[in-house]
């Protein structure tokens, strides 16, 4: 049985643009704490559906599979830095995680979409 490639590039879809939403909210100074919510919950569902691909993937190239679980687990652990600190309003060190946050997530989706899927749409 497959892995739905599809499935997970119509993810990435929906998270990049919840990412667009953040995104412009950080270049404003201002920070969308409900996109930002949104963005954190959708990696955690879409990475934990992902684990299945990386798992298939360590099978062929253990050290890839590694690097994109590295970079789910930075995603997810500088998401939980931005959420502590939101509610103390220190707005400078927020802007920093969320750019953080924005830029791993989606540099790792650019990557899975270049690198992983094809290697695995024939699984």
């Amino acid at each position: 049985m497959g892995f739905p490639i599809a499935s997970l590039t119509a993810e990435h879809r929906d998270i990049e643009a919840v990412l667009e939403r953040f995104s412009a909210s950080l270049a404003s100074g201002a920070i969308d704490t409900d996109a930002f919510q949104i963005a954190r919950q959708m990696c955690l569902r879409h990475y934990d559906h992902e684990e299945g691909l990386l798992l298939r993937l360590g099978a062929r190239d253990s050290r890839l599979a590694a690097k994109l679980r590295a970079q789910h687990d930075e995603a997810l652990e500088i998401a939980a830095a931005m959420a502590e600190i939101l509610p103390a309003a220190r707005s400078g060190d927020a802007l920093y995680l969320g750019r953080r946050f924005l830029a791993i997530v989606s540099h790792n989706m650019i990557e899975e979409e270049r690198d992983v899927f094809p290697l695995l749409s024939d699984v």
